[in-house]
């Protein structure tokens, strides 16, 4: 089950997340609107990236978890109606 649920998470991580990671990061006006005219704006503008992709990472893999067990468990209610016929 444990391999199960890795190829099913990582079929469907990219195709989440890149999209979601992206409508995040075009919709920041810090990130948009940033000028680089210091070497601090390079610093935050790193940091911003790096903070939407942990955050928004970790909120895709808590999707695809809750995806995933709703999944199982409409497969295991599908069975049992199966059995009772």
């Amino acid at each position: 089950m444990k391999d199960e649920f890795k190829r099913y998470f990582w079929k469907r991580f990219w195709l989440i997340f890149v999209p979601l990671y992206l409508f995040a990061i075009g919709n920041e006006s810090y990130i948009v609107s940033n000028p680089f005219s210091e070497l601090e704006d390079y610093g935050s503008f790193l940091y911003f990236i790096v903070f939407y992709f942990i955050g928004y990472g970790a909120i895709t893999a808590g999707i695809l978890h809750l995806l995933w067990r709703a999944g199982r468990r409409m497969g295991a209610l599908k069975r049992e109606e199966k059995i009772r016929e």
